[in-house]
């Protein structure tokens, strides 16, 4: 453990050594059952290439899934975040906001709270990604519009952006080339609203830290990934009790929830009501993309017809029920939406408008 000083002293977290990689494998507590080898989407590869152990594939061909961590049965597969970081430079007066998951909504029913604390620490402001989700919907719709007999991959989910990016490079191109939500949360913040402080994400998913640190030099503007599992491990070891902390909204709140992924419910959902010529196929579960991402390229090499947008995410159960988010409460609801108003398409037509007339395309498209 390691103790802040200054305005903080009373708070502690967990002492992590941070390195370059997410996954951290205890080789002292290791029993090399192997059982997190046979649950790697990439056992097969490391196999055939005669180097496989969990420790080589976390050091060097990575794509943070985390199906090790999930099937260790003695628990020695960790992960880390950056939240001790996060700690410290709060602790040191460095001025940061959080970015806040829509997870965060559902894994803390007293998330308010939760921020009424993390405000104590410093912490400026909180801002809601699912509104920034609508910018990520309309570069989708430019691109596709734009290049409207070309297949395309979905890319907010990490895990299976960085498996194409390192093992399936034919599908590169075929990768959409739009930021996460993530990612235009923070240019749009930075870039349109001249937020000045660092930005942190509040975040269900191991992988974004790897996405952070990818695309850092382009100056997106988020620093951390703290995870929600990690907060809620430093809280009760801390012993924290959010109930005493005065409640704290959203700074953005009353821009609601944005009109696209919060409405739908998915980006295929909204696309099809957007662009009704294109066809879509969503699929998750590491045990199935992966493999899924394999066929795809023999079919793209055979000439195949493919979707005009395949919808892909790691986690079986959605970003919600994320790598991050420790255990999972038993009251966890995921909400689907269904009976979209014919007036929600006008919307999110309007928004789009909008955002032709203030945004500039270019930020939110990364080059390979």
């Amino acid at each position: 453990m390691f103790c802040v000083t200054g305005k903080a002293a009373q708070y502690q977290a967990a002492n992590r050594t941070i390195t370059g990689t997410e996954i951290v494998v205890s080789q002292e507590h290791c029993h090399s059952c192997q059982t997190c080898l046979t649950a790697c989407p990439l056992y097969g590869r490391c196999s055939a290439a005669g180097d496989c152990s969990i420790q080589s594939i976390a050091a060097q061909a990575c794509i943070t899934c985390g199906a090790c961590l999930q099937s260790c049965p003695g628990k020695v597969v960790e992960y880390q975040d950056d939240i001790q970081r996060f700690l410290q430079d709060l602790i040191a007066g460095t001025p940061i906001s959080l970015l806040v998951a829509p997870a965060v909504q559902r894994h803390f029913p007293d998330y308010r709270q939760v921020f009424g604390f993390l405000k104590t620490l410093g912490v400026v402001s909180f801002y809601n990604v699912l509104l920034r989700a609508d910018i990520t919907l309309w570069a989708y719709l430019k691109v596709l519009r734009r290049k409207e007999n070309t297949p395309f991959i979905s890319s907010p989910c990490a895990a299976v952006t960085s498996y194409i990016m390192k093992h399936a490079p034919a599908l590169k191109k075929h990768l959409m080339p739009v930021y996460s939500p993530l990612i235009c949360s923070g240019i749009y913040l930075k870039k349109y609203r001249n937020v000045p402080e660092k930005l942190a994400f509040l975040s269900p998913c191991i992988a974004k830290r790897s996405e952070l640190r990818q695309n850092r030099p382009n100056h997106t503007g988020v620093d951390y990934n703290i995870t929600i599992g990690r907060l809620k491990q430093y809280l009760l070891h801390a012993g924290i009790d959010v109930s005493n902390y005065e409640p704290v909204d959203f700074s953005d709140s009353r821009e609601g929830g944005g009109q696209t992924l919060n409405a739908y419910g998915g980006i295929s959902e909204c696309l099809s009501a957007q662009f009704p010529q294109g066809h879509y196929r969503k699929l998750s579960g590491t045990g199935s993309v992966y493999s899924f991402l394999d066929d795809y390229q023999s079919a793209l090499a055979a000439g195949d017809r493919l979707p005009t947008l395949l919808e892909v995410y790691n986690c079986a159960a959605g970003c919600d029920n994320g790598t991050g988010v420790g255990v999972y409460p038993d009251n966890l609801v995921t909400e689907a939406c269904h009976h979209i108003a014919p007036e929600q398409a006008r919307n999110v037509e309007a928004t789009f408008q909008y955002f032709d007339r203030s945004l500039h395309l270019s930020d939110f498209i990364w080059k390979l």
